[in-house]
C-alpha cells in the first residue's frame, strides 16, 4: 500500500492468494471506507506503547525498519538519541487514530498484541479465528520470515529517557 495503489492491487501476482497485506493508516488516506471495509484485517497494536514510540524515534534516527536476523540490529550509542515533544504528540495522534478506525472497522475483527507474536508466533496465528493463514503458510512454508525483536534497552540510548517518561504519564 505504500508504494501501489490499491485499486491496482489486484493486478500484483501476491494478491492472487492468500496474503498479508501490511496497511498502516496514513497509506489509505481518502480510500480508508474502501480498503478497510473490502478484506478481512488482523488489527495489530503494541501493548507497550512507550517502548513503540521510541522504537519509532529509533527508526527514524537509524533507518532500520523491521529486522528477520538479529545480526542486522543496529548499533546506537547510549544517550545519543532525542526524542521531541513534536515527535511524542504525533505518535500520540497516530495512536488516537489507530483506536478511532478500529472501533469504526474493526472492532469485530482480530485483534492481536505485537508483544504476543513476537512471543509466540505460532500460537497467535493458530489462535486466529476465520483466517486463511494455515492455507498460506502451508503453501508458503520456509518461505516465510519473521521480524526479531529490536533489542534495544531504549532507556540507555535516549538521552531524554526521564522526559520522555514524563511525558507519557502525564497523559
Amino acid at each position: 500500500m505504500k508504494h501501489n495503489k490499491y485499486e491496482d492491487i489486484d493486478k500484483e501476482k501476491f494478491s492472487q492468494s492468500p496474503h498479508i497485506l501490511k496497511i498502516l493508516p496514513h497509506y489509505i488516506v481518502g480510500e480508508t471506507d474502501k480498503v478497510l471495509s473490502d478484506m478481512p484485517c488482523i488489527w495489530l497494536y503494541r501493548k507497550d506503547t512507550l517502548t513503540q514510540f521510541m522504537s519509532h524515534v529509533a527508526r527514524l534516527r537509524t533507518k532500520v525498519n523491521h529486522i528477520t536476523d538479529v545480526k542486522d540490529r543496529p548499533v546506537i550509542e547510549d544517550h545519543s538519541l532525542v526524542a521531541t515533544y513534536e515527535e511524542y504528540e504525533r505518535f500520540q495522534l497516530k495512536q488516537t487514530e489507530f483506536w478511532m478506525l478500529h472501533e469504526k472497522y474493526g472492532k469485530d475483527e482480530e485483534l492481536v498484541a505485537y508483544e504476543d507474536f513476537l512471543s509466540n508466533p505460532d500460537n497467535t496465528i493458530y489462535e486466529l479465528n476465520c483466517w486463511a493463514w494455515w492455507d498460506m503458510y502451508e503453501k508458503e512454508e520456509g518461505n516465510l520470515t519473521l521480524t526479531v525483536p529490536l533489542g534495544i534497552l531504549y532507556q540507555r540510548k535516549f538521552k531524554n529517557y526521564a522526559q520522555i517518561m514524563r511525558w507519557f504519564s502525564e497523559r
